[in-house]
């Protein structure tokens, strides 16, 4: 355990001395392509430390001393250089970001390694309550103190930031591992940043509650759910994610299939037959995520956007019904029973609100059926085992009900 505590003491004391020089960048350089040069020249003998052996027990025990898998060391550059190409000159979107990276990774990991108790399974490894804690009060402090103390913003509006970006980082750092944290925690808290620094307290306010709904939610299910710590706080972010960036609207359809999981799994006593990881909140989020961010970015419409995400967790609970009942049962749900269970949790709840104002639904809605129809009788034919690996299963079922929620780009006509 001494072995551990003093090997992960040693890591993270090199990533928090080049983290902390890299919160000088925005006063040394005007330009990103400085920086970009550093990155990729630092990355390049990062690799060749980490690919020779003598370098790597030499000058790089320090980074390769915790025998777990990791590319956060090839990863911290590239990160640092994209959130200061983004953030362009603006010192509060580039140190916060880098800051949350800098000091409340280290201090998640330490306080994990020397207190932590209270485990949860994240992607192939496991986590700690207790150092998920000291990430969030850590990463809040990062975030408050510079935007209140620098004058960015208001005592109030500082701490609901502080709150929400502490929170988010927090379910991001707790999903990553092999240190991908090191690419998703800065990026993500530089475009979250973005969005929520320019917003008065009041609507502030709402997307946290919205955040600890989902966080509250997906814990207070996991005693019925299959689906692995890390994989609970993606279902959090995935949620919150439809819900803020494009309306409360989007996010009625993940929730169908989040209470039809949790309801059938504890119906089924499945709680320990399966271990459902990342991959297959990321199926999810592969079909409803397209139509979020188009909506987002204001490329299509939210009522074209919320079709799209209906029709596609439709099929993907249709799919679920599918593959359970054939576990369960030894034999397939007949199909028309995972086509109206499919629908009548995920489709109907966000189709709903559109009802009234469009005669294309109809039009819509008969297309999509066929296509779920498609994506279900697809699941019955084939075999998982022929996909070698459960992600690339899971990857394939959410391009599946992607494709199969085309038909809402009726509705452009």
């Amino acid at each position: 355990m001494n072995g551990t505590i003093t090997a992960e003491v040693s890591r993270k004391s090199v990533h928090m001395a080049l983290g902390l020089v890299c919160l000088g960048l925005p006063w040394w350089f005007d330009g990103p392509i400085p920086v970009w040069i550093i990155a990729c020249a630092a990355t390049l003998v990062l690799t060749c430390i980490r690919s020779i052996p003598a370098l790597r027990e030499g000058i790089g025990a320090g980074l390769h001393g915790v025998k777990r898998p990791s590319y956060g060391d090839v990863l911290f550059g590239p990160a640092v250089a994209a959130v200061f190409h983004m953030a362009d000159g603006d010192p509060f979107l580039f140190c916060i970001p880098v800051g949350i990276l800098t000091l409340a990774d280290a201090a998640g990991a330490l306080g994990g390694t020397r207190w932590g108790r209270h485990f949860y399974g994240s992607g192939e490894g496991f986590k700690t309550i207790e150092g998920s804690t000291a990430f969030f009060l850590t990463a809040a402090a990062c975030v408050f103190f510079p935007l209140w103390l620098g004058g960015a913003a208001g005592l109030w509006t500082a701490m609901w930031i502080s709150l929400i970006l502490g929170l988010l980082a927090m379910m991001a750092e707790g999903l990553a591992d092999r240190g991908f944290d090191n690419l998703v925690i800065p990026v993500g808290c530089y475009f979250v940043l973005a969005r929520l620094i320019d917003l008065d307290a009041g609507p502030l306010a709402w997307r946290f509650v919205v955040a600890v709904f989902f966080l509250v939610l997906v814990l207070t299910g996991a005693r019925w759910s299959t689906l692995s710590g890390g994989a609970l706080l993606g279902c959090s972010l995935l949620g919150y994610g439809c819900a803020v960036m494009a309306d409360f609207r989007f996010m009625l359809p993940p929730l169908g299939v989040f209470f039809c999981h949790v309801f059938v799994t504890g119906r089924n006593r499945l709680v320990g037959v399966f271990d459902h990881r990342l991959d297959a909140v990321l199926s999810h989020a592969i079909g409803c995520m397209p139509w979020v961010i188009s909506v987002e970015r204001g490329i299509l419409a939210a009522d074209l956007g919320l079709a799209g995400v209906s029709f596609a967790m439709a099929t993907q609970l249709g799919i679920l019904d599918m593959a359970t009942h054939w576990w369960v049962h030894e034999k397939p749900a007949p199909l028309w029973r995972s086509l109206v269970k499919g629908w009548g949790f995920c489709a109907l709840p966000g189709l709903i609100w559109l009802w009234p104002g469009s005669t294309d639904l109809l039009l819509a809605a008969a297309f999509a059926a066929v296509t779920t129809a498609c994506g279900i009788w697809i699941f019955r034919r084939i075999k998982p085992q022929e996909f070698r690996h459960p992600t690339r299963l899971w990857v394939f079922k959410g391009v599946v009900a992607l494709l199969s929620s085309m038909p809402a780009l009726i509705l452009l006509s």
